[in-house]
Protein backbone atom coordinates (compact mmCIF):
# COMPACT_ATOMS: atom_id res chain seq x y z
CA UNK A 1 0.00 0.00 0.00
CA UNK A 2 1.46 3.39 -0.50
CA UNK A 3 2.92 5.64 2.15
CA UNK A 4 1.59 9.06 2.61
CA UNK A 5 0.64 9.36 -0.60
CA UNK A 6 -0.25 13.17 -1.98
CA UNK A 7 1.16 14.65 1.01
CA UNK A 8 4.58 14.59 -0.14
CA UNK A 9 6.95 16.86 -1.70
CA UNK A 10 7.69 17.51 -5.30
CA UNK A 11 11.61 17.34 -6.19
CA UNK A 12 11.30 19.92 -8.38
CA UNK A 13 9.03 22.47 -6.48
CA UNK A 14 7.61 21.38 -3.71
CA UNK A 15 3.79 20.28 -2.68
CA UNK A 16 2.15 22.40 -0.22
CA UNK A 17 -0.73 20.17 2.15
CA UNK A 18 -3.79 21.10 3.52
CA UNK A 19 -3.49 23.93 6.28
CA UNK A 20 -6.47 22.39 8.28
CA UNK A 21 -5.52 21.23 11.95
CA UNK A 22 -6.75 17.93 10.85
CA UNK A 23 -5.98 15.57 8.02
CA UNK A 24 -8.96 14.80 6.50
CA UNK A 25 -9.92 10.40 6.49
CA UNK A 26 -8.61 10.06 3.28
CA UNK A 27 -5.09 11.60 3.39
CA UNK A 28 -5.56 9.19 7.14
CA UNK A 29 -6.26 6.32 4.84
CA UNK A 30 -3.11 6.90 2.48
CA UNK A 31 -0.33 7.21 5.41
CA UNK A 32 -2.15 3.97 7.06
CA UNK A 33 0.58 1.66 5.62
CA UNK A 34 3.67 3.29 6.88
CA UNK A 35 7.12 2.06 5.85
CA UNK A 36 8.77 2.57 2.15
CA UNK A 37 10.09 5.57 0.80
CA UNK A 38 13.66 6.59 0.62
CA UNK A 39 14.17 7.18 4.05
CA UNK A 40 16.48 6.21 6.68
CA UNK A 41 15.67 4.11 9.94
CA UNK A 42 12.45 4.80 10.91
CA UNK A 43 11.83 5.86 14.85
CA UNK A 44 14.79 7.96 16.41
CA UNK A 45 17.46 9.68 15.72
CA UNK A 46 20.53 8.10 13.93
CA UNK A 47 23.92 9.01 14.03
CA UNK A 48 24.70 11.75 16.75
CA UNK A 49 24.51 9.85 20.30
CA UNK A 50 20.82 10.44 21.29
CA UNK A 51 18.90 9.45 24.48
CA UNK A 52 15.01 10.31 25.53
CA UNK A 53 13.78 12.68 28.02
CA UNK A 54 10.83 11.43 29.14
CA UNK A 55 9.77 14.51 31.23
CA UNK A 56 9.83 16.33 27.79
CA UNK A 57 8.83 13.63 25.05
CA UNK A 58 11.71 15.17 23.31
CA UNK A 59 14.24 13.13 21.69
CA UNK A 60 17.24 15.22 22.73
CA UNK A 61 20.37 14.41 20.21
CA UNK A 62 22.96 15.70 22.09
CA UNK A 63 25.78 18.08 21.38
CA UNK A 64 26.45 16.85 17.59
CA UNK A 65 29.52 14.91 17.60
CA UNK A 66 32.80 16.20 17.15
CA UNK A 67 35.08 14.01 15.23
CA UNK A 68 37.89 14.24 12.42
CA UNK A 69 36.92 13.34 8.61
CA UNK A 70 38.50 10.23 7.58
CA UNK A 71 39.96 10.26 4.64
CA UNK A 72 38.20 8.33 1.76
CA UNK A 73 34.93 7.54 3.85
CA UNK A 74 32.44 8.18 0.91
CA UNK A 75 32.33 11.05 -1.81
CA UNK A 76 35.14 11.86 -3.75
CA UNK A 77 37.67 10.71 -0.91
CA UNK A 78 40.76 11.99 -0.12
CA UNK A 79 41.72 15.88 0.24
CA UNK A 80 38.33 17.15 -0.81
CA UNK A 81 36.84 15.17 1.67
CA UNK A 82 38.68 16.54 4.85
CA UNK A 83 38.10 20.39 3.87
CA UNK A 84 36.47 22.67 5.82
CA UNK A 85 32.82 23.61 5.45
CA UNK A 86 31.48 24.42 2.65
CA UNK A 87 29.32 27.24 4.41
CA UNK A 88 31.08 30.39 6.75
CA UNK A 89 34.84 29.84 8.58
CA UNK A 90 33.71 28.16 11.43
CA UNK A 91 35.79 29.01 14.91
CA UNK A 92 38.57 31.93 13.43
CA UNK A 93 38.97 34.84 14.76
CA UNK A 94 35.60 35.47 15.79
CA UNK A 95 35.08 34.53 19.81
CA UNK A 96 31.57 33.74 21.92
CA UNK A 97 30.52 37.26 23.09
CA UNK A 98 28.40 38.63 26.12
CA UNK A 99 25.08 37.94 25.22
CA UNK A 100 22.89 35.19 26.08
CA UNK A 101 19.31 34.11 25.79
CA UNK A 102 17.10 31.53 24.30
CA UNK A 103 19.07 29.12 22.77
CA UNK A 104 22.83 30.97 23.08
CA UNK A 105 25.19 30.36 25.97
CA UNK A 106 28.63 31.47 26.53
CA UNK A 107 29.95 28.04 24.48
CA UNK A 108 26.82 26.45 22.77
CA UNK A 109 24.13 27.51 20.34
CA UNK A 110 20.86 24.97 20.42
CA UNK A 111 18.31 24.69 17.62
CA UNK A 112 14.94 22.74 17.62
CA UNK A 113 13.55 20.17 15.47
CA UNK A 114 10.32 19.20 15.27
CA UNK A 115 9.65 15.91 12.72
CA UNK A 116 7.50 13.44 12.30
CA UNK A 117 9.44 10.28 13.52
CA UNK A 118 6.79 8.35 14.66
CA UNK A 119 2.51 7.79 14.21
CA UNK A 120 1.31 6.84 10.85
CA UNK A 121 4.29 7.17 8.78
CA UNK A 122 7.11 6.13 10.69
CA UNK A 123 10.73 7.88 10.24
CA UNK A 124 8.96 10.70 8.14
CA UNK A 125 11.31 13.58 9.02
CA UNK A 126 14.67 11.38 9.82
CA UNK A 127 16.59 11.90 6.71
CA UNK A 128 15.80 15.61 6.86
CA UNK A 129 17.29 15.39 10.72
CA UNK A 130 20.32 13.38 9.39
CA UNK A 131 21.23 15.95 6.61
CA UNK A 132 20.91 18.97 9.17
CA UNK A 133 23.00 17.17 11.60
CA UNK A 134 25.72 16.11 9.34
CA UNK A 135 25.98 19.96 8.54
CA UNK A 136 26.46 21.30 11.90
CA UNK A 137 29.10 17.92 12.92
CA UNK A 138 30.91 19.32 9.95
CA UNK A 139 31.22 22.82 11.30
CA UNK A 140 31.27 21.65 14.66
CA UNK A 141 34.05 19.40 13.81
CA UNK A 142 35.60 22.96 12.60
CA UNK A 143 35.51 24.67 16.45
CA UNK A 144 31.89 25.68 15.79
CA UNK A 145 30.77 29.70 14.85
CA UNK A 146 32.16 32.07 17.22
CA UNK A 147 33.62 29.25 19.34
CA UNK A 148 30.11 28.11 19.90
CA UNK A 149 29.20 24.57 19.26
CA UNK A 150 25.69 24.03 18.03
CA UNK A 151 23.77 21.36 19.24
CA UNK A 152 20.38 20.38 18.00
CA UNK A 153 17.49 19.10 20.06
CA UNK A 154 14.78 17.07 18.26
CA UNK A 155 11.02 16.25 19.10
CA UNK A 156 8.55 14.23 17.58
CA UNK A 157 5.23 15.20 16.12
CA UNK A 158 3.67 11.89 15.60
CA UNK A 159 2.03 12.94 13.02
CA UNK A 160 -0.36 15.15 14.97
CA UNK A 161 -0.80 18.76 14.26
CA UNK A 162 -1.84 19.72 17.98
CA UNK A 163 1.87 18.17 19.11
CA UNK A 164 3.42 19.57 16.08
CA UNK A 165 2.13 22.47 17.82
CA UNK A 166 2.64 21.67 21.50
CA UNK A 167 6.67 20.53 20.66
CA UNK A 168 7.30 23.53 18.90
CA UNK A 169 6.09 25.62 21.77
CA UNK A 170 7.91 23.65 24.43
CA UNK A 171 10.83 24.66 22.54
CA UNK A 172 10.62 27.95 20.90
CA UNK A 173 11.97 29.90 24.61
CA UNK A 174 14.98 27.05 24.42
CA UNK A 175 16.47 27.38 20.89
CA UNK A 176 17.43 30.32 18.82
CA UNK A 177 16.23 28.56 15.86
CA UNK A 178 14.41 25.69 14.47
CA UNK A 179 16.36 24.08 11.61
CA UNK A 180 15.60 21.04 9.22
CA UNK A 181 12.41 20.26 10.02
CA UNK A 182 9.85 18.19 8.57
CA UNK A 183 6.42 17.08 8.84
CA UNK A 184 3.17 16.94 6.82
CA UNK A 185 1.71 18.42 9.71
CA UNK A 186 3.80 21.55 10.27
CA UNK A 187 0.67 24.09 10.21
CA UNK A 188 0.59 23.44 13.90
CA UNK A 189 3.88 25.06 15.22
CA UNK A 190 3.33 27.77 12.31
CA UNK A 191 1.74 30.44 14.04
CA UNK A 192 4.68 30.03 16.98
CA UNK A 193 7.25 30.69 15.03
CA UNK A 194 5.55 33.81 13.76
CA UNK A 195 4.53 34.52 17.37
CA UNK A 196 7.68 33.72 19.83
CA UNK A 197 10.02 35.51 16.70
CA UNK A 198 11.77 32.41 16.01
CA UNK A 199 13.51 31.43 12.57
CA UNK A 200 12.39 28.55 10.94
CA UNK A 201 15.15 27.11 8.57
CA UNK A 202 12.84 24.25 7.55
CA UNK A 203 11.16 22.71 4.28
CA UNK A 204 7.42 23.79 4.55
CA UNK A 205 4.77 21.40 3.40
CA UNK A 206 1.65 23.25 4.56
CA UNK A 207 0.46 26.30 2.98
CA UNK A 208 0.38 28.00 6.31
CA UNK A 209 3.74 27.34 7.46
CA UNK A 210 4.63 28.09 3.63
CA UNK A 211 3.57 31.56 4.06
CA UNK A 212 4.90 32.05 7.65
CA UNK A 213 6.79 34.94 7.82
CA UNK A 214 9.61 33.31 10.01
CA UNK A 215 10.05 30.00 7.45
CA UNK A 216 13.28 30.61 5.50
CA UNK A 217 12.73 26.93 2.92
CA UNK A 218 15.67 25.66 1.84
CA UNK A 219 13.24 24.92 -0.86
CA UNK A 220 11.02 28.15 -1.35
CA UNK A 221 7.92 28.47 -3.01
CA UNK A 222 5.54 31.53 -3.14
CA UNK A 223 2.62 30.69 -0.92
CA UNK A 224 0.28 32.92 -3.54
CA UNK A 225 -1.30 29.14 -5.08
CA UNK A 226 -2.12 31.23 -8.46
CA UNK A 227 1.64 30.97 -8.90
CA UNK A 228 1.96 27.50 -9.31
CA UNK A 229 4.85 25.49 -8.46
CA UNK A 230 8.00 27.41 -10.36
CA UNK A 231 8.47 24.20 -12.89
CA UNK A 232 7.86 26.34 -15.89
CA UNK A 233 11.49 26.75 -17.06
CA UNK A 234 11.80 22.73 -15.89
CA UNK A 235 8.86 22.16 -18.44
CA UNK A 236 10.29 24.93 -20.98
CA UNK A 237 13.36 22.79 -20.92
CA UNK A 238 11.95 19.38 -21.95
CA UNK A 239 9.73 20.81 -24.46
CA UNK A 240 12.75 22.20 -26.15
CA UNK A 241 14.94 18.85 -25.86
CA UNK A 242 11.65 16.22 -25.73
CA UNK A 243 9.34 17.94 -28.09
CA UNK A 244 7.04 17.27 -25.38
CA UNK A 245 3.71 18.19 -26.35
CA UNK A 246 0.74 15.98 -24.13
CA UNK A 247 1.54 16.27 -20.73
CA UNK A 248 -0.21 14.18 -17.94
CA UNK A 249 -0.40 14.49 -14.04
CA UNK A 250 -1.38 11.67 -12.34
CA UNK A 251 -2.55 12.00 -8.78
CA UNK A 252 -3.57 10.05 -5.67
CA UNK A 253 -6.72 10.85 -4.73
CA UNK A 254 -7.22 12.63 -1.78
CA UNK A 255 -7.43 16.66 -1.06
CA UNK A 256 -3.87 17.83 -1.57
CA UNK A 257 -3.41 15.36 -4.55
CA UNK A 258 -6.41 17.29 -6.35
CA UNK A 259 -4.64 20.78 -5.21
CA UNK A 260 -1.31 20.05 -6.22
CA UNK A 261 -2.91 19.03 -9.23
CA UNK A 262 -4.15 22.22 -10.10
CA UNK A 263 -0.81 23.96 -9.36
CA UNK A 264 0.58 21.59 -12.00
CA UNK A 265 -1.66 22.85 -14.39
CA UNK A 266 -0.91 26.63 -13.92
CA UNK A 267 2.68 25.32 -14.71
CA UNK A 268 2.04 23.41 -17.71
CA UNK A 269 -0.24 26.67 -19.00
CA UNK A 270 2.71 29.13 -18.18
CA UNK A 271 4.92 26.77 -20.37
CA UNK A 272 2.63 26.36 -23.75
CA UNK A 273 1.82 22.95 -23.27
CA UNK A 274 -1.72 23.14 -21.48
CA UNK A 275 -2.69 19.25 -20.09
CA UNK A 276 -5.74 17.89 -21.28
CA UNK A 277 -8.96 17.24 -18.89
CA UNK A 278 -8.51 13.40 -20.08
CA UNK A 279 -5.23 13.73 -19.54
CA UNK A 280 -5.67 14.16 -15.60
CA UNK A 281 -5.33 10.74 -13.61
CA UNK A 282 -6.83 10.59 -10.03
CA UNK A 283 -6.26 7.28 -8.50
CA UNK A 284 -7.21 5.78 -5.29
CA UNK A 285 -4.66 6.21 -2.62
CA UNK A 286 -4.59 2.17 -1.92
CA UNK A 287 -4.45 1.39 -5.21
CA UNK A 288 -1.02 -0.47 -6.57
CA UNK A 289 -1.86 -1.47 -10.14
CA UNK A 290 -1.93 1.01 -12.84
CA UNK A 291 -2.19 -0.69 -16.15
CA UNK A 292 -5.37 1.41 -16.51
CA UNK A 293 -3.82 4.55 -16.87
CA UNK A 294 -0.84 3.49 -18.49
CA UNK A 295 -2.76 1.90 -20.99
CA UNK A 296 -5.07 5.14 -21.55
CA UNK A 297 -2.08 7.61 -21.79
CA UNK A 298 -0.63 5.19 -24.42
CA UNK A 299 -3.52 5.50 -26.30
CA UNK A 300 -3.92 9.10 -26.34
CA UNK A 301 -0.24 9.48 -26.78
CA UNK A 302 0.92 11.81 -23.44
CA UNK A 303 5.06 12.15 -23.57
CA UNK A 304 5.11 13.82 -20.56
CA UNK A 305 4.28 12.28 -16.66
CA UNK A 306 4.67 14.33 -13.33
CA UNK A 307 2.97 12.43 -10.45
CA UNK A 308 1.53 13.70 -6.86
CA UNK A 309 2.47 10.78 -5.27
CA UNK A 310 5.11 9.01 -3.13
CA UNK A 311 7.61 6.26 -4.34
CA UNK A 312 6.09 3.53 -3.75
CA UNK A 313 2.96 5.14 -6.44
CA UNK A 314 5.79 6.00 -8.79
CA UNK A 315 7.93 2.47 -9.31
CA UNK A 316 4.22 0.66 -9.79
CA UNK A 317 2.97 3.84 -12.66
CA UNK A 318 6.79 2.69 -13.87
CA UNK A 319 6.41 -1.00 -13.77
CA UNK A 320 2.52 -0.61 -14.94
CA UNK A 321 4.34 1.18 -18.42
CA UNK A 322 6.09 -1.59 -18.93
CA UNK A 323 3.85 -4.05 -18.31
CA UNK A 324 2.00 -2.51 -21.55
CA UNK A 325 4.52 -1.98 -23.44
CA UNK A 326 4.29 1.84 -23.15
CA UNK A 327 7.39 4.13 -22.34
CA UNK A 328 6.48 8.10 -21.97
CA UNK A 329 9.10 10.04 -23.46
CA UNK A 330 9.77 11.99 -20.40
CA UNK A 331 8.95 10.05 -17.36
CA UNK A 332 9.11 12.76 -14.86
CA UNK A 333 7.04 11.81 -11.88
CA UNK A 334 8.51 13.77 -9.72
CA UNK A 335 8.67 14.06 -5.62
CA UNK A 336 11.06 11.56 -4.17
CA UNK A 337 11.51 10.05 -7.58
CA UNK A 338 15.55 11.00 -6.81
CA UNK A 339 16.96 8.31 -4.67
CA UNK A 340 18.13 4.79 -4.20
CA UNK A 341 14.56 3.12 -3.06
CA UNK A 342 12.89 4.26 -6.55
CA UNK A 343 15.46 1.89 -8.24
CA UNK A 344 15.25 -0.72 -5.89
CA UNK A 345 11.45 -0.93 -6.42
CA UNK A 346 11.08 -0.31 -9.95
CA UNK A 347 14.00 -2.45 -11.07
CA UNK A 348 14.65 -1.97 -14.55
CA UNK A 349 11.35 -0.13 -15.33
CA UNK A 350 13.22 2.96 -13.84
CA UNK A 351 15.80 2.97 -17.00
CA UNK A 352 14.86 6.03 -18.97
CA UNK A 353 13.29 8.39 -15.99
CA UNK A 354 14.19 11.55 -16.24
CA UNK A 355 13.94 14.77 -13.70
CA UNK A 356 14.58 18.31 -13.34
CA UNK A 357 16.26 18.51 -9.79
CA UNK A 358 17.21 22.29 -7.95
CA UNK A 359 19.62 20.66 -5.50
CA UNK A 360 22.87 19.71 -6.30
CA UNK A 361 22.97 15.45 -5.53
CA UNK A 362 25.58 13.10 -3.82
CA UNK A 363 26.69 11.56 -7.57
CA UNK A 364 28.52 15.08 -8.06
CA UNK A 365 30.74 14.61 -5.61
CA UNK A 366 34.09 14.38 -7.99
CA UNK A 367 33.25 18.12 -8.99
CA UNK A 368 31.13 19.54 -5.98
CA UNK A 369 32.43 20.04 -2.84
CA UNK A 370 29.70 20.77 -1.58
CA UNK A 371 28.55 17.33 -2.31
CA UNK A 372 32.19 15.72 -1.13
CA UNK A 373 31.24 17.13 2.74
CA UNK A 374 27.92 15.91 2.12
CA UNK A 375 28.59 12.35 1.64
CA UNK A 376 31.67 12.15 4.21
CA UNK A 377 29.39 13.93 7.04
CA UNK A 378 26.09 12.18 6.06
CA UNK A 379 27.86 8.67 6.02
CA UNK A 380 29.70 10.11 9.34
CA UNK A 381 25.93 10.83 11.12
CA UNK A 382 23.66 8.22 9.68
CA UNK A 383 25.76 5.69 9.25
CA UNK A 384 23.84 3.15 6.20
CA UNK A 385 21.29 5.57 6.03
CA UNK A 386 20.50 6.61 2.01
CA UNK A 387 20.14 10.35 1.33
CA UNK A 388 17.50 11.47 -0.02
CA UNK A 389 15.50 14.90 -1.03
CA UNK A 390 15.01 15.59 2.01
CA UNK A 391 18.77 14.97 3.59
CA UNK A 392 19.62 17.67 0.58
CA UNK A 393 16.95 19.79 1.85
CA UNK A 394 18.35 19.58 5.63
CA UNK A 395 21.71 19.93 4.63
CA UNK A 396 20.80 23.39 2.70
CA UNK A 397 18.60 24.77 5.53
CA UNK A 398 21.88 24.05 8.04
CA UNK A 399 24.14 26.02 5.86
CA UNK A 400 21.55 29.08 5.63
CA UNK A 401 21.39 29.20 9.36
CA UNK A 402 25.08 28.95 10.18
CA UNK A 403 25.44 31.43 7.15
CA UNK A 404 23.28 33.73 9.09
CA UNK A 405 24.25 32.48 12.68
CA UNK A 406 27.86 33.95 11.72
CA UNK A 407 26.58 37.11 10.10
CA UNK A 408 25.15 37.76 13.35
CA UNK A 409 28.43 38.26 14.77
CA UNK A 410 29.44 36.68 18.51
CA UNK A 411 26.33 38.23 20.32
CA UNK A 412 23.38 36.48 18.16
CA UNK A 413 20.12 36.83 19.18
CA UNK A 414 16.79 35.95 17.80
CA UNK A 415 15.80 39.04 16.43
CA UNK A 416 19.70 39.53 15.00
CA UNK A 417 19.37 36.43 13.46
CA UNK A 418 16.00 37.30 11.83
CA UNK A 419 17.74 40.43 10.58
CA UNK A 420 20.35 38.26 8.34
CA UNK A 421 18.00 35.45 7.27
CA UNK A 422 16.00 38.51 5.66
CA UNK A 423 19.23 39.46 3.54
CA UNK A 424 19.18 36.01 1.89
CA UNK A 425 17.59 36.38 -1.73
CA UNK A 426 20.25 34.65 -3.20
CA UNK A 427 21.77 32.43 -1.42
CA UNK A 428 23.18 28.45 -3.43
CA UNK A 429 24.61 26.66 0.01
CA UNK A 430 27.82 26.62 -1.41
CA UNK A 431 27.08 25.04 -4.38
CA UNK A 432 24.38 22.85 -3.00
CA UNK A 433 21.60 24.25 -4.57
CA UNK A 434 20.48 26.50 -7.22
CA UNK A 435 20.06 29.71 -5.76
CA UNK A 436 16.98 30.67 -3.90
CA UNK A 437 15.53 33.44 -3.09
CA UNK A 438 14.15 32.32 1.01
CA UNK A 439 13.17 35.92 1.98
CA UNK A 440 11.09 36.47 -0.58
CA UNK A 441 9.77 32.89 -1.03
CA UNK A 442 10.72 32.52 -4.72
CA UNK A 443 10.58 29.60 -6.28
CA UNK A 444 14.43 28.85 -8.24
CA UNK A 445 14.62 29.41 -11.82
CA UNK A 446 17.57 27.65 -12.03
CA UNK A 447 17.85 23.62 -12.11
CA UNK A 448 19.54 20.52 -13.57
CA UNK A 449 18.77 17.31 -15.38
CA UNK A 450 19.31 13.81 -14.28
CA UNK A 451 18.64 10.56 -16.21
CA UNK A 452 18.44 6.90 -14.91
CA UNK A 453 20.89 4.97 -16.89
CA UNK A 454 22.17 1.76 -16.42
CA UNK A 455 20.46 1.16 -13.25
CA UNK A 456 22.12 4.77 -11.58
CA UNK A 457 21.76 8.38 -11.49
CA UNK A 458 23.25 10.02 -13.93
CA UNK A 459 23.75 13.75 -14.27
CA UNK A 460 23.04 14.68 -18.19
CA UNK A 461 22.52 18.80 -18.36
CA UNK A 462 24.39 20.72 -17.82
CA UNK A 463 28.23 19.29 -17.05
CA UNK A 464 28.63 20.80 -13.89
CA UNK A 465 26.38 23.19 -12.09
CA UNK A 466 22.57 24.54 -12.97
CA UNK A 467 20.87 25.93 -16.13
CA UNK A 468 19.11 29.40 -15.68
Amino acid sequence: MPRLSALLLSLALLTTAACGSRLSDEERAAAVAGGGGSLGPSGRTTGAAADIDATTDTVAAGPTETVAPTEGSGGAGGEAQAAGPAGPAAGGACQPGSATGPGVSPTEITVGNVSQLSGLVPGFGQTSINGAKAYLNMVNNQGGVCGRTIKMVVADDRFQSATNRAETEKLADKVLAFVGSLSVVDDGGAPVIDSTGTADLSLATTKTRVAAKNNYSPNPINPDPAAGNGLRKILEHFKQTDGIKKPAIFYQNVATGVNQSNSYKVDFQAAGIPVADENVYPVSPTATNFNTEANHMKSTGVDFVITVAEVNAMANLARSFKSVGYFPRVPFYGAQVYGQKFLELAGDAAEGTKVGLIFAVPEEAATNQAMAQFNTWYARTAPGADPDFFALAGWVAADMFVTALTAAGPDPTKASLLAELAKLTSFDAHGAVAKINPAGKQAPSCFHVLHVEGGRWVKKHPATGFQC
